[in-house]
C-alpha cells in the first residue's frame, strides 16, 4: 500500500465516523503531496527547462496556493490546489483545472477541457527512471523488443501526434501490458501481442520514457515505450511507424 493508499484510508475513516482526526488526516494528505512536481513532457513547458509546480503545503485564506515556473500557457491560471475524494485537484481559482491520482512520487490524469492527459513527478521521478538508467549502464544500449540487438536511432525515437491527423500508427516490438494511466503501478488492462500495430492519440514523454495512449473498444489504455525485461536487459517495446492512411 503506498502512503496515498494508507493517508487516504484514514481520510476515509475519519469522514465515515465524524471524528475530530479529520482535519489531522487531511493535512497529512496534504503534507504528503506538498512540494515542488515537475512535468517533463517538452509539450508542457514554456522554455527549455522542466515545468515546475510547486503545491503549497500551508494554506493562505483558507487555500493551498500553487506556483509555477516554465510552464505552458495551459497552466497560468492554476493558483491552488486540494484533495478531494483521494484525487489531487489542481484549481483555477475556483474552477477545476486537472484531477490527478497516483502515489507521492508521481500523479496522473486529464487537463479538464482538453484531450490532454499529465504526468507530474518529483524531481527524480518514481524510482523506474533510475533503473532503467542501472541497466543502460550495465548494458551500453535498449534493445529492440525481444531481440539480441541494440535498438536503431529511428526505434529509439518518441513517436510523435500530427495535429492535424489526430493519431500515429506505433508497432509493437515486445509483448507488452497495457494500463490504465501512464503510470507502472496503475492496473493492468491487458497484453497486447509483439507485432501488432496500434493507433495512438497521445504520446508524452515522462521521467522513465514516452508513454502513448490508445483507444480499444471502451476502454483507454497507456502503452510505456521502455521496459525492463527479465530485471536484466533494458528494452524498447514498440516503435512509431507509417501506414497508407497518416
Amino acid at each position: 500500500m503506498t502512503l496515498f493508499s494508507r493517508l487516504f484510508c484514514i481520510l476515509a475513516v475519519s469522514l465515515a465516523t465524524g471524528t475530530t482526526a479529520q482535519a489531522q488526516s487531511q493535512q497529512e494528505l496534504i503534507d504528503a503531496f506538498a512540494g515542488e512536481w515537475y512535468i517533463f513532457d517538452p509539450a508542457m513547458r514554456a522554455g527549455a527547462e522542466a515545468c515546475n509546480l510547486t503545491l503549497t503545503g500551508t494554506p493562505k485564506e483558507s487555500l493551498y496556493p500553487v506556483s509555477s515556473v516554465n510552464c505552458a500557457v495551459q497552466f497560468s491560471k492554476i493558483d491552488n490546489w486540494k484533495i478531494v475524494n483521494g484525487q489531487i485537484l489542481l484549481m483555477a481559482g475556483e474552477t477545476q483545472a486537472a484531477a490527478l491520482g497516483g502515489n507521492q512520487f508521481r500523479v496522473t490524469g486529464d487537463l479538464v477541457g482538453s484531450p490532454l492527459a499529465l504526468v507530474i513527478e518529483r524531481a527524480a521521478g518514481d524510482g523506474n527512471s533510475q533503473k532503467l538508467a542501472a541497466a543502460l549502464r550495465r548494458h551500453k544500449c535498449y534493445y529492440a523488443g525481444f531481440s539480441q540487438r541494440c535498438a536503431t536511432p529511428a526505434e529509439l525515437r518518441a513517436p510523435e501526434v500530427p495535429q492535424d491527423a489526430g493519431f500515429t500508427t506505433i508497432e509493437t516490438l515486445a509483448n507488452l501490458n497495457t494500463r490504465a494511466q501512464p503510470r507502472r503501478d496503475a492496473p493492468a488492462l491487458g497484453t497486447v501481442a509483439t507485432g501488432t500495430q496500434i493507433k495512438v492519440n497521445q504520446c508524452l514523454t515522462a521521467s522513465d520514457g514516452p508513454w502513448c495512449r490508445a483507444r480499444v473498444g471502451d476502454q483507454t489504455i497507456w502503452l510505456a515505450m521502455t521496459a525492463i525485461r527479465q530485471d536484466e536487459w533494458p528494452v524498447v517495446t514498440y516503435k512509431q511507424v507509417a501506414t497508407a492512411d497518416e
